[in-house]
């Protein structure tokens, strides 16, 4: 396999992100794309240079031109299109959330384990050099203890009921789409959480629109992070230690830039000159995976994304979220959970 050869399904903004830094990364062939319409399929392929264009899902999934495929589509429909290409053999990249709740993710889990197929959780922000800078910096105990994590997600989402945000037909909310990377940044540096409280704002469509969670650990460790669909805010990231202090720059999933701070107020900064937005460096782990014949990758475990989707799921089953076609709130977990239940309609 001298190029590994990609597929994209689906051809909406991160798909066009996706292509677009694909380029950039050290290898690798981004060979076709489907989309449910003709038009779009077409349009991409020309754009981006790709040589086959599908306008079914399937037929990418059972073609023998690819070995791996991105999936870009709606939350939603993770679970069926990831399955389907790993029971057609084919390597996967899928969108985060990897799938709307835990069992699902579980499943897909299982199932790759026992086809022998790569899978991954497109959580491209944990390959940012910048992330990798940040996460050397705590390991080697340059801030001390590392107590608390502050990190927020905001942005202002279109307002239509019918936008995939907005829909809970389509898992919209804040939640699953963007507050998933503060939780992720908190996860990755402190763990599973042994406490998790929130607050949230269900606005009209009946969705999550904005959140604030706060995370606890065993340790005294303590994470106090936001999603917003609804409001501005710089997206900067800060990790508070005995000795210091880390602040990510905006926006801190996508930075190109950190700085370290010690108790003292001296300060060291760095920078990292890469081209795109940095989506090439998950392309590069799967592909450095693909040649080394894993199954997941080491700095994205199935293990990272089961204990991401857990916390998503105690927070939605706490603020009363549920989608269509979920089974009733995991009935057997709810006498394990007495929380408060805050949450405002507006």
């Amino acid at each position: 396999m001298n190029q590994i050869r990609w597929g994209i399904i689906g051809t909406g903004n991160i798909a066009r992100l996706f292509a677009s830094d694909f380029c950039h990364a050290k290898s690798g062939e981004l060979r076709a794309v489907a989309s449910r319409e003709k038009t779009s399929a077409d349009n991409f392929a020309a754009e981006f240079d790709i040589e086959l264009a599908f306008v079914d899902y399937y037929s990418l999934i059972h073609s023998n031109e690819v070995d791996v495929i991105y999936i870009a589509t709606p939350h939603m429909s993770h679970f069926d299109l990831t399955k389907a290409c790993i029971m057609a053999g084919k390597s996967v990249l899928c969108e985060k959330p990897f799938t709307i709740n835990e069992a699902q993710s579980q499943e897909l889990f299982e199932l790759a384990a026992e086809k022998e197929v790569f899978v991954m959780e497109a959580m491209w922000t944990r390959f940012n050099p910048v992330i990798e800078q940040v996460i050397e910096w705590v390991e080697e105990g340059e801030i001390g203890t590392l107590h608390s994590v502050q990190a927020n997600f905001n942005f202002l989402a279109p307002t239509d009921p019918e936008h995939r945000l907005m829909n809970l037909e389509m898992g919209g909310g804040a939640l699953l789409d963007i507050g998933i990377y503060p939780v992720f940044l908190a996860q990755l540096l402190c763990g599973k959480p042994d406490f998790i409280q929130n607050q949230a704002v269900i606005g009209e469509t009946n969705v999550d629109v904005f959140e604030q969670l706060l995370l606890g650990w065993n340790s005294g460790q303590l994470a106090s992070l936001e999603a917003s669909l609804i409001s501005c805010n710089p997206n900067r990231a800060v990790l508070s230690g005995a000795k210091g202090y880390i602040e990510i720059d905006s926006p801190w999933y996508m930075a190109k830039s950190c700085r370290l701070i010690n108790h003292e107020g001296q300060e060291r900064a760095v920078e990292f000159d890469f081209p795109g937005l940095g989506y090439q460096f998950e392309v590069d782990e799967v592909n450095r995976c693909l040649m080394e014949e894993l199954l997941e990758s080491p700095n994205h475990r199935w293990e990272d994304t089961l204990e991401l989707i857990a916390t998503l799921d105690e927070v939605r089953q706490d603020i009363g979220l549920q989608y269509p076609g979920e089974p009733d709130f995991y009935e057997e977990d709810l006498e394990h959970h007495h929380h408060e239940h805050h949450h405002h309609k507006h």
